[in-house]
């Protein structure tokens, strides 16, 4: 793969050293690497690893540079014809993604902190197809400030050179050449020295005449340079002299970190410099500009990850919390620095290794398709999309992402109710449903119709819907597409008309499959003979979102530890009989009860925010315990689901999800497909009937269920496993028909 990576300049700082680690192990792997910079000290060290550099001026905001910059990239660009165009600050990502809307290349980036909100700079910030957030909060300022959809961000990790940073790394050097004191107990910081990020480096100048009473033979290094060094030689020089010898020393920019960091008893600093520390198992004091967190040891290491070893938001640092952390750590035994040290480098080596890196950016390049300009699309995908509700998104996203897997080039053109939306959290064209005159217009080109997934061909709720679905898909057949059904629940069919549409459409399509087997008997009841395929669910294959980002939500949100998730649906049932009323009141006494039995929680998750959020505040309220959440994505749901201790749904993707992580289930029935599904699974036994379903029978079901919870996790994930590969068998099915076979 080639790829450009686009960033200021390479002179020290952690955001540098980040695009210098992933650039050598992506080029150590085989990758193509090229880097577009104003340059710095680590050129040298990118051209010895085989990464090419070209000098492009993207340092500065001055309009004359970013021309050149924009003329330079073009042409580089043009030139090389990379497969993936990267972007680590915000003055490249601004160049990079005008260029990308004018070439039509990928382009992702990269967000290493955040930064001041104003009108001039969100016009300046572009975000690409994909971004890197290297933390959880960086992430949540995204979705925050910019709106960014929360699935096209990537967690990733400042990854580390675990042979370069290892306690195998020898001091004699630098000890030498700094004439340091070799018997010294002595305390490392390493940072860029900028207004914006120096403000330990002066607490240590504050905090070193207190110190040297209590350690005469302290020795405290700052390393790096910037804007404040001049101000910090100042502090440090009325320290020393207060000190009466040079107990502080200012190293400037240095590039033998590793050298440095070997000569330390212990280390203070954020983010990757403190990584690099850890690496060499270092006893580490988190302290930066934006808080503080102090001695890194077991208990503070969730808390530290949660900011990528930022600490921002955390309380702020000041002189004498520094001080008694370093007394703290020198009056430790040996054996307790080391275990410390251990500890530190146990966790890098499992989650923070450059190999990971180059890992999480791979995979990410490799989802997204190679860019090409369409009018119209190979693949049309119908279904009820663009109406913001969770499990049907979810359906789409898996179908998506299927297709690329096994159909890379593939143009794929959904139809949706609000397009914009949708094309920029799935990244592929959209265009309004309900125009019908542009949907022929697209079948004219295309090859393959999409139908699904979900309970398109019913007129139990609406015969209107029943007859749009046929209707696109009669459009296709006339204007000679292949026609797919992909896990389709079929019915109810209650009207003659519309058991006669289905049937008749179900005949001419060329590849059919339904997500139960419920559906297959209706269809056989009504007489079709085509070859049927009995798979499942598309939301089988929805992956939850990264273990951090979880743990991001949980605290965000106020969830505790012990939870179970309850979705309630809005509106009719499928016979037209509303009970939203009697469900609340019946539900809320009931859910009162076994969270107080059970000393749990419970977290209501509206499935389809429009409509279900009202009810589900409702039955809140008359529970008068527990937590809404809403905004939650498809893979952020199933994220928090994988920790409840079971799931209380109406909405059947609640629990076809529960069902995929093996999270033991209730489901409160409206519509046959909840009943057709739990039968499925094997799992009928755990349901209740809305409109039969009296006080006391909830709470009586979920008895049972926490009784025999760790059988039915077990039996669960068995089937899920099995339906995740038949989930697998209609993606390919999907491609080989897009591409003729």
């Amino acid at each position: 793969m080639k790829i450009l990576f686009a960033h200021m300049w390479m002179v020290i700082g952690g955001a540098e050293t980040h695009v210098v680690e992933l650039s050598r192990e992506l080029a150590a792997e085989g990758h193509d690497v090229t880097v577009a910079s104003n340059g710095g000290v680590y050129v040298d060290a990118l051209v010895s690893a085989g990464v090419k550099h070209f000098t492009v001026p993207l340092h500065t905001k001055n309009p004359a540079a970013m021309i050149k910059s924009y003329r330079l990239l073009k042409k580089l660009i043009k030139r090389e014809k990379f497969d993936i165009v990267h972007a680590h600050s915000r003055i490249p990502a601004f160049i990079c993604g005008a260029l990308s809307k004018r070439m039509g290349f990928r382009f992702v980036t990269s967000t290493h902190a955040v930064f001041k909100v104003g009108p001039l700079l969100e016009r300046l910030s572009d975000w690409g197809d994909h971004t890197f957030a290297v933390s959880c909060d960086i992430k949540q300022y995204l979705i925050d400030n910019y709106g960014t959809p929360s699935d096209n961000i990537t967690l990733t990790i400042n990854g580390i050179d675990t042979k370069r940073f290892s306690s195998a790394a020898d001091p004699s050097r630098v000890i030498e050449e700094l004439k340091l004191n070799k018997d010294a107990f002595r305390v490392v910081y390493v940072s860029r020295i900028d207004n914006e990020t120096a403000l330990p480096g002066f607490l240590l100048c504050d905090a070193a005449k207190e110190l040297c009473s209590h350690i005469p033979n302290i020795e405290i290094l700052i390393v790096g340079g910037g804007t404040a060094f001049n101000r910090l030689s100042v502090a440090a020089k009325t320290a020393n002299a207060a000190i009466g010898r040079e107990a502080v020393k200012l190293m400037g920019p240095r590039t033998d970190i590793d050298e440095i960091c070997a000569s330390a008893d212990v280390f203070v600093g954020v983010s990757r410099a403190a990584l690099e520390a850890m690496s060499m198992e270092k006893p580490v004091i988190l302290a930066g500009q934006q808080g503080y967190i102090g001695v890194l040891d077991e208990k503070a290491m969730p808390k530290a990850k949660l900011t990528n070893f930022t600490c921002r938001g955390e309380k702020m640092p000041d002189a004498k919390l520094i001080a008694n952390d370093i007394l703290t750590v020198y009056n430790m035994t040996a054996e307790k620095r080391r275990e410390l040290g251990a500890l530190c480098r146990r966790e890098v080596l499992s989650s923070y290794s450059v190999t990971r890196m180059a890992d999480d950016h791979i995979k990410i390049y490799n989802r997204l398709t190679p860019y090409v300009k369409y009018n119209r699309g190979d693949i049309i995908i119908s279904g009820y999309y663009g109406f913001e509700n969770i499990g049907d998104d979810s359906l789409l996203t898996s179908i998506i992402d299927g297709i690329r897997i096994y159909s890379p080039g593939a143009k794929i053109t959904v139809l949706a109710k609000h397009p914009r939306r949708l094309s920029r959290i799935t990244g592929v064209r959209t265009i309004n449903r309900f125009n019908i005159p542009l949907v022929a217009l697209e079948m004219r080109r295309a090859k393959l119709l999409i139908s699904g997934g979900g309970s398109l061909l019913q007129d139990g709720t609406s015969k209107k819907s029943l007859y749009y679905y046929v209707t696109v898909m009669r459009m296709a057949k006339h204007f000679g597409l292949r026609l797919m059904l992909y896990a389709n629940g079929l019915g109810p069919l209650v009207s003659e008309n519309g058991q006669r549409a289905a049937a008749s459409i179900i005949e001419k399509a060329d590849y059919v499959s339904f997500r139960e087997e419920s559906s297959l008997k209706l269809a056989r009841t009504l007489g079709m003979k085509c070859d049927i395929k009995v798979t499942a669910d598309p939301a089988f294959l929805v992956e939850p979102s990264h273990v951090l980002w979880k743990h991001h939500i949980t605290a965000r949100e106020g969830i505790g530890s012990k939870y179970f998730i309850v979705s309630i649906k809005d509106g009719n049932n499928f016979d037209g009989a509303d009970t939203n009323k009697d469900t609340v009141s019946v539900m809320a006494d009931d859910i009162a009860a076994i969270a107080k039995k059970y000393s749990l929680t419970p977290i209501f998750v509206p499935m389809f925010p429009e409509r279900d959020t009202a009810i589900t505040r409702e039955l809140a309220k008359k529970c008068g315990i527990g937590k809404v959440v809403t905004g939650l994505t498809a893979s952020e749901l199933c994220a928090v689901m994988s920790d409840a201790q079971f799931v209380i749904g109406t909405r059947l993707h609640t629990l076809i999800f529960a069902a995929s992580l093996g999270i033991p289930m209730l489901g409160i029935s409206y519509d046959p497909k909840i009943d057709a599904f739990l039968d499925y699974i094997g799992e009928g036994s755990r349901t209740l009937d809305i409109r039969t379903m009296e006080k006391g029978q909830l709470a009586d079901a979920a008895d049972i269920l926490i009784k025999n919870a760790p059988e039915a996790r077990a039996r669960l994930l068995c089937i899920a496993d099995e339906l995740k590969k038949k989930a697998e068998c209609d993606r390919m099915a999907a491609s080989g028909l897009a591409n003729g076979n």
